[in-house]
């Protein structure tokens, strides 16, 4: 059958949606592929459909217990031959998925990474000869990815062991970086690249700084009021999911509440996952461990309550609103706090894993300041909000018709701190940095402004970083304004420092003489 019919005889879909007819042409074809999509573009199928072309083996890994146990449920539904080893289940249920193997079994097979490092599974790898080998979640692999595992480093050598079968890597968040990571540390050989794009019009993102928790409570109950339907509310700690909960549960007692977290028994957040699957307008108050591979597609909102640790991470939750395609709105809640509690987190790296080197700890710990740099520069930045996603993903489609809070004109206006804020004071530099102004720029700064963002594209492009990774937007309007004549003047302007003064100051400084 070809891929259309099978679509429509056993999966009873009657289109492809924009892109996976591609990406399956070229699994079935029997090339590696590494496969961007947006959540709830249908990465699944992407996989599934080829694993009934092929009729063997098909062995899919992924972190995502939960998403696990929903697509082997709904692949039975449609018989197509599907199990789980993964440890949420019973050592005699595994002792059966292990036998079926040694057997012949064929379909698909989820499993989580870490039973890859089991050496009763190891013997048994070469015995296996899968048709097709899935990474989910493949940005995993990459140590610069938002969620770095260790456990995913034994998958090319697994993969080998496997008798290097046709490997698929999926990820909804992969900079350009991160999905060079992906083909080297799986091997993958000269692979097809679909990257279907980041941009979600759907989506109205806002951003709202609010420093005080009482403010926050209240901007998240005047939401609610009034908007219906269901939601997701990110807490960055247990104590803000069960504060928050309570809190929403007291003020609205006809809608159904759904609190989850790591400490919670796994029976009670699998019981209020399902909760709030079924109810229409079920609202999850949860840390990040909720909504990993959750498929409610009718979710209206998604709510940060606190700041997340990268953009990556940001638009991947972000991104379970409005899956369906209709209008969802997200909105980051943000304050001092937040940054103190995800800087709080970056120090505890590594803590709990030993397989890491101090050295790599070290990296880890930079890199994730850097991503942090980053989200707040997105929080607190009066530039389109898709525009900055999709610059962070290194993509450059042209934005029409947006809906965030900068472009509707509808941002709040700037955090001003208190005077038990200002007790805070910044520290002594060996240069002080001079204050941005926010005075229009005249015709003559505009023009070097032009000439500074072509700069800025080069450079971000050379490097393979988002354009503001380079210097933000305001810091590159300064630098057009004062039009410094020399490399140290330029390092005294606020948002560049002596550093990056140095590396890139010279292309800046040539681009302004360049009149």
């Amino acid at each position: 059958m070809s891929p259309e019919e099978i679509l429509r005889s056993i999966f009873g879909l009657q289109q492809f949606r924009p892109r996976q007819r591609e990406v399956i042409e070229d699994v079935v074809a029997k090339h590696d592929v590494v496969c961007v999509m947006p959540t709830g573009a249908g990465k699944s199928l992407c996989f599934q459909l080829p694993a009934v072309v092929f009729r063997g083996l098909t062995i899919v890994v992924s972190p995502l217990i939960s998403l696990m146990s929903d697509q082997v449920a709904q692949l039975r539904r449609i018989r197509i031959p599907a199990m789980i080893l993964n440890s949420s289940q019973s050592g005699e249920e595994q002792r059966k998925a292990l036998a079926a193997l040694h057997n012949d079994w064929r379909g698909l097979l989820y499993i989580a990474p870490e039973r890859f490092a089991s050496p009763s599974f190891q013997s048994l790898l070469p015995k296996l000869r899968p048709n097709l080998f899935v990474v989910d979640e493949a940005h995993c692999v990459s140590f610069w990815g938002h969620d770095f595992r260790p456990e995913y480093m034994n998958l090319a050598e697994a993969r080998e062991k496997l008798g290097s079968p046709v490997t698929m890597a999926l990820t909804a968040t992969a900079t350009p970086q991160v999905r060079r990571d992906i083909v080297t540390m799986l091997g993958l050989r000269d692979p097809k690249i679909h990257v279907t794009g980041f941009d979600r019009p759907n989506l109205a993102y806002s951003a709202r700084r609010i420093e005080s928790e009482v403010n926050k409570d209240d901007a998240v109950m005047k939401f609610l009021t009034s908007h219906k339907g269901s939601g997701i509310i990110y807490c960055s700690t247990r104590k803000a999911v069960e504060g928050l909960s309570a809190l929403i549960e007291e003020k609205f007692p006809s809608r159904t509440i759904c609190s989850y977290h790591a400490g919670m028994e796994p029976e009670v957040r699998q019981a209020n996952q399902l909760r709030f699957m079924q109810a229409a307008d079920s609202i999850a108050v949860a840390t990040n461990a909720f909504g990993m591979g959750i498929n409610k597609p009718d979710i209206r909102f998604v709510i940060h309550y606190n700041l997340p640790g990268s953009v990556e991470a940001y638009y991947q939750e972000a991104g379970r609103a409005g899956r369906d395609g209709a209008s969802a709105e997200c909105v980051l809640l943000h304050g001092y706090r937040d940054q103190k509690t995800q800087e709080f987190f970056i120090d505890k790296i590594g803590e709990n894993n030993t397989a890491l080197k101090t050295a790599d700890v070290s990296r880890l710990q930079a890199h994730s300041k850097r991503k942090l740099d980053l989200m707040l520069g997105y929080a607190d930045s009066r530039r389109c909000r898709r525009r900055q996603i999709l610059d962070y993903f290194g993509e450059t489609t042209a934005i029409t018709n947006c809906s965030c809070d900068v472009c509707k004109g509808t941002v709040e206006p700037r955090f001003k701190p208190t005077l038990e804020q200002r007790s805070f004071p910044k520290k002594k530099g060996r240069m002080r940095k001079a204050e941005l102004s926010d005075d229009p720029l005249d015709r003559d700064a505009e023009d070097r402004l032009e000439r500074l963002k072509r700069v800025r594209r080069e450079l971000a492009d050379e490097h393979s970083w988002p354009a503001f990774c380079i210097m933000h937007d305001s810091t590159l309007k300064e630098v057009a304004r004062r039009s410094p004549n020399s490399v140290r003047e330029l390092a005294t302007i606020k948002g560049i420092g002596e550093k990056k003064a140095v590396h890139f100051g010279p292309a800046f400084l040539k681009a302004l003489r360049d009149e």
